[in-house]
């Protein structure tokens, strides 16, 4: 049904026989065009409700759609009784409409959302019921994606709509059109195909949720059971507008660990929208931009029911002194990205690397093997780099991680060896041992001829 006629199914506007009708003791009679009609019969569409004339109750179905005359305006009894005559201008009561103490859920559907003005009018005079019948709380939803989503001409019609529900009715709109794309599939117990992915990027709802393939618009009952917990959350657990796009937002957590000039920045970080894609993450230091990626092992989120992968960790050399570090877990749904609080860190200066070089024939006189030892006092778990630089140029680097025995009192591997072929003439070499880049120790130079 379009607004209009959702409108009249809930007593907005009020509808009278437009002729005298009997009403049988059981089944059904067409009522033909009733009076009162808010606009033309063509501009209503199709009818569906709980009705009520001289005091039977039954239900009123109106479907022009079909091109079959018997299917418009017919009314049938709930249940058997007295035959009935009943005068034009009898009142058509709804048995939909807003009732005293009970809560209201309006969600106006997307059968004319070519007309947006009539749209907002239908549903401010549906409001405006319930205010004057209820005293209880009432919800306005936001459209869902229909037709062709964003590709639609309608598109941007349904966006304005959503846009004006909200800003009229805050915290008390309901954002179904954003969770059926962010979260709906989770809560359903079903995990996203590349299909719900790419109907979701096409602006529709996802495909595991559509009617059929050529209805994109109505839900299956999975669609519509999601959705109808989703609309009762609201009812029966408190839920708000601000509490419910907040779910639409990453989530992400970072720790520091300082080893000497190494800072290593990890944690997790995901996104609510789809809990089985992983996510970018930013790390700044004193605002210079570093990226990653979440997608590492985190196990330990399976017991919050967060499954998928969705660790990240960065190591990165810093300079003596303060840092700052922020993180970002850059989200891709509906929701925000999400900024953990920033720390400072502070790196003591480390003591600079020792160690020595030697240079050697190799096996013919084109060869020259330089070798030594280096470690950094601070850190005796460290394998240096040591660059190797030759006439000035750099040459090479080979990592000081051979048996080192020889060095009393220091752990682990710390010799380095390597060998090189080299033009005729003179030469010059220098070894340089590399902790970070701002706390490097030159291990000498050598001096050699080619002949």
């Amino acid at each position: 049904m379009n607004s209009t006629a959702i409108a009249v199914t809930a007593g907005v506007y009020q509808l009278y026989l437009g002729k005298n009708v009997t009403i049988p003791a059981s089944g059904s009679v067409q009522l033909g065009l009733p009076q009162g009609m808010p606009t033309s019969e063509t501009g209503l569409g199709r009818v569906f409700m709980d009705a009520q004339i001289a005091g039977i109750s039954g239900k009123l179905v109106h479907q022009p759609e079909v091109g079959d005359p018997s299917k418009t305006w017919v009314f049938t009894r709930d249940s058997p009784g007295t035959k009935t005559n009943v005068s034009t201008w009898t009142p058509i009561h709804s048995l939909d409409k807003p009732r005293p103490g009970v809560t209201s859920i309006f969600w106006v559907g997307s059968n004319n959302l070519g007309d947006p003005a009539q749209v907002k009018a239908d549903t401010t005079r549906l409001v405006n019921l319930h205010k004057s019948t209820s005293s209880a709380p009432y919800y306005v939803v936001q459209v869902p994606p229909a037709y062709g989503g964003d590709e639609h001409p309608n598109a941007a019609n349904r966006k304005n709509i959503n846009a004006w529900i909200l800003s009229t009715y805050g915290q008390r709109t309901i954002p179904l059109a954003d969770y059926l794309a962010n979260g709906a599939l989770q809560d359903a117990g079903l995990v996203p195909t590349l299909e719900d992915r790419n109907s979701i990027a096409r602006g529709v709802n996802p495909r595991a949720l559509w009617m059929s393939v050529g209805d994109l618009t109505h839900m299956n009952s999975t669609g519509y059971a999601v959705a109808a917990k989703y609309l009762a959350s609201f009812v029966r657990d408190g839920n708000t507008y601000s509490a419910a796009i907040k779910r639409f937002d990453a989530t992400s957590t970072f720790n520091v660990a300082v080893n000497g000039p190494r800072v290593t920045v990890s944690g997790h970080a995901f996104d609510h929208s789809d809990l089985y894609q992983s996510i970018n993450v930013g790390i700044t230091v004193d605002g210079a931009w570093n990226a990653t990626f979440a997608d590492l092992p985190s196990r330990n989120l399976y017991a919050y029911g967060v499954p998928g992968r969705h660790g990240y960790s960065m190591t990165l050399s810093l300079a003596p002194g303060a840092h700052k570090i922020c993180t970002v877990a850059v989200g891709f749904g509906a929701g925000q990205h999400h900024y953990p609080p920033c720390k400072t860190v502070h790196i003591e200066a480390s003591a600079a690397p020792v160690g020595d070089v030697a240079i050697a024939n190799g096996n013919n006189s084109r060869l020259k093997q330089f070798y030594g030892w280096t470690y950094a006092p601070g850190d005796h778990r460290l394998n240096l780099p040591v660059a190797i630089i030759v006439d000035g140029k750099w040459h090479h680097v080979t990592p000081a991680r051979d048996p080192s025995s020889y060095l009393s009192g220091v752990k682990g591997n710390h010799a380095f060896w390597s060998e090189a072929a080299f033009s005729p003439g003179k030469h010059t070499m220098c070894a340089v041992a590399i902790e970070s880049p701002s706390n490097m120790t030159g291990l000498g130079c050598k001096d050699f001829v080619i002949k």
